[in-house]
């Protein structure tokens, strides 16, 4: 999983900058963003329409862990912590 580090920001820019209309639509920059990750469908955009957005799912998943509903596993728990110190420190 990436964070929203340096490296994704510069993509995020560089890829509004050549498309400024993705700064509108979310879900056309993800499919960008995934495209350039190697995701070639070329559905991609027209499923990503159709179903839940991924933020809309992590923060409901985030919501649910907050009020201690669900609980991600000790390692996952750990890991996200690394990576978000890591997060904090390239932005």
């Amino acid at each position: 999983m990436k964070i929203n580090d340096k490296p994704m920001r510069d993509t995020i820019k560089r890829l509004v900058k050549s498309n400024p209309t993705l700064a509108n639509d979310d879900r056309r920059l993800i499919a960008s963003i995934w495209y350039l990750e190697g995701w070639k469908d070329p559905s991609l955009y027209a499923n990503l329409k159709k179903v839940s957005s991924p933020e809309t799912i992590r923060r409901t998943r985030a919501k649910l862990v907050e009020e201690g509903v669900i609980k991600p596993s000790k390692e996952v728990e750990e890991w996200r912590y690394k990576e978000y110190k890591q997060a904090r420190m390239s932005i």
